[in-house]
């Protein structure tokens, strides 16, 4: 299945709508229905105009519906990225979730050359984000933070993965 990675604009909204209304996206999110569309095309243009954060619609060449997102979110002393993403969950299991982190990882080394690390926060019940980014060279951190899902009305762990950006020092 060959990818499409757009950076996302407001005509991309419908798309990214879809994705977030999937079911498994919901649980994921913290959420316990599908979002208002009109507070989420709020959030969203908002989002677009943020300058610390990238987003992403994916697409399948020959599929008419959107497979997943991605955020890049630039953190600390603006040094770090934090990944955020989703697969469609239609597709689960072809592999998307990976080549999603992998452009993220190879987007990051080419076009963000201050970044030093991907971190990526997960729950840590989520098997299968933990099992794709270590696959893709993340290893994983002591470091957890409690959050308080609101819509379900609990809280959940979240464990910290880290990727090392290697840059030779000519690319700095």
């Amino acid at each position: 299945m060959e990818l499409n990675f757009k950076k996302c604009s407001e005509e991309d909204f419908e798309d990214f709508y879809i994705l977030r209304c999937d079911k498994e996206n919901i649980y994921w999110t913290g959420h316990d229905k599908e979002p208002n569309k009109d507070s989420l095309y709020k959030w969203y243009t908002e989002q677009l105009r943020r300058k610390d954060r990238i987003m992403f619609i994916v697409r399948a060449d020959e599929l008419d519906e959107p497979v997943g997102y991605l955020y890049l979110d630039i953190v600390g002393d603006n040094d770090v990225i934090e990944t955020g993403h989703s697969v469609n969950s239609r597709y689960k299991g072809k592999g998307i979730g990976t080549k999603i982190i992998e452009f993220a990882l190879d987007y990051t080394q080419r076009q963000l050359k201050f970044i030093k690390n991907v971190n990526g926060w997960i729950l840590e019940d989520n098997i299968g984000s933990i099992k794709n980014v270590l696959k893709n060279g993340y290893y994983e951190t002591e470091e957890t933070k409690d959050i308080f899902l609101e819509d379900l009305n609990e809280y959940k762990k979240m464990r910290k993965y880290v990727y090392k950006i290697n840059r030779s020092k000519g690319e700095k």
